[in-house]
């Protein structure tokens, strides 16, 4: 493989994290690939290499974000609460290399097509972008026409988002829901992709009960039913733990404004260092 002396990079000096702690390492990169990693490179292995000292900061892999939404949200207290679409220099600022899209409760003005049109530009500026099909109302609103199609044949569409155990869901059945969660995982075997179905939890005191409907009313593993906002109360919280155990994933949603006890060792020290770095 031929390189050119313009296309390296060396980043010296940097307080790695990969992500376990190295130390200090310097990092040498060609055509956007990490192709070394040594205790000292020398800038001569390759003359005329673009040279970055770092002086011990911290470089760390890029991070994955599972959930945003990329075109918006807000609107359930009318059109003025709406929130903007999010720019690239925000997700990178945050270390963001990789994003989620999803809609939320407005899948009135705001449409699956205008998600993937955003989607498909935050990989043209040069981050790695995939989209959810659905929101919170079921049937899901699609790009194709069925949340299979969707998933199978549009590139960026992984799965698909509904909500439940919440008052802005459209109170969905468990025939609905298993058929849903049944087509992203058809959709995912015929696409080559996750097909997973992810739940906005809410705060009703049903918990994770839609969840084990779909079990218990078809065959898709519990590994493509994705419950997130589970630290939304300690209560949903203990629930999505015992789902977990059972060969579940979770997601833990770091915004929420109070961490629930459990959490708070974790959440807070990280939302303070954050908020240093600022």
């Amino acid at each position: 493989m031929n390189f050119s002396a313009a296309e390296f990079k060396l980043l010296r000096g940097a307080h790695l994290y990969a992500p376990a702690d190295l130390g200090v390492q310097d990092v040498l990169i060609a055509r956007g690939k990490i192709i070394a990693i040594a205790s000292e490179i020398a800038s001569d292995v390759v003359p005329d290499c673009e040279v970055i000292e770092l002086h011990g900061q911290l470089l760390c892999p890029g991070l994955i974000d599972q959930h945003i939404h990329l075109i918006g949200g807000g609107g359930e207290a009318g059109p003025t609460t709406r929130t903007p679409e999010v720019a690239l220099s925000r997700l990178v600022e945050a270390g963001i290399t990789t994003a989620i899209g999803l809609l939320g409760t407005d899948a009135v003005t705001r449409h699956p097509e205008s998600l993937l049109a955003k989607t498909r530009a935050l990989n043209e500026e040069g981050i790695t972008a995939y989209m959810l099909t659905g929101a919170y109302r079921l049937p899901s609103p699609t790009i194709t026409g069925s949340v299979e199609r969707d998933v199978a044949l549009i590139d960026r569409v992984i799965g698909v988002k509904c909500a439940v155990s919440d008052h802005r869901s459209s109170a969905p059945n468990e025939g609905i829901l298993a058929n849903m969660a049944a087509q992203a995982r058809v959709g995912g075997l015929l696409g080559g992709k996750a097909g997973v179905s992810v739940f906005h939890m809410g705060s009703s005191n049903k918990l994770l009960e839609p969840l084990y409907r779909i079990l218990e009313n078809g065959d898709v593993p519990i590994g493509k039913l994705l419950p997130t906002h589970v630290n939304r109360s300690e209560a949903l919280f203990e629930a999505a733990l015992a789902f977990a155990r059972q060969g579940g994933h979770i997601d833990i949603t770091s915004g929420i404004m109070e961490p629930i006890a459990p959490l708070r060792p974790s959440i807070w020290p990280a939302r303070q260092g954050c908020q240093c770095r600022s």
